[in-house]
């Protein structure tokens, strides 16, 4: 594989490792330090820049792919996309039923499920066409 397709792969990573490593600070910031208002809603959003700059160059990045690339990305998001929502679903229809614990199954918990649905989707696709 040339350099020119390689790039934009290397700038996505690039991006995902700067929003993990500001997730993971800012979220154990405002866990141990308990920041004021106005801290931790600076705090809260510093990651939210930091992942959007990750979408963008990831959305770069598919653009530049083959086709062959770009349907597996595609596949990968929508098992991601749809996994997701079974989740939420049943979490949802489950909390209206007994009371799940906000320190298991918070926002902040969830999300990690999202990647790995992702990379579950990712998997099973690239099998398809490799």
């Amino acid at each position: 594989m040339d350099n020119t397709k390689k790039a934009p792969r290397n700038k996505a990573a690039l991006f995902a490792a700067i929003w993990l490593v500001t997730y993971t600070i800012c979220l154990f910031t405002i866990k141990k330090l308990s920041p004021g208002a106005s801290t931790g809603i600076i705090l809260s959003l510093l990651p939210v820049v930091t992942f959007a700059l990750f979408i963008y160059t990831l959305i770069r990045g598919v653009a530049s792919m083959d086709e062959v690339q770009i349907r597996i990305q595609m596949e990968a998001a929508v098992i991601a996309f749809s996994l997701a929502l079974l989740m939420i679903m049943t979490l949802g229809l489950l909390d209206l039923v007994i009371t799940l614990n906000k320190e298991d199954w918070g926002y902040r918990h969830v999300v990690p499920y999202f990647a790995i649905f992702y990379f579950i989707g990712l998997i099973i696709s690239k099998r398809k066409y490799d």
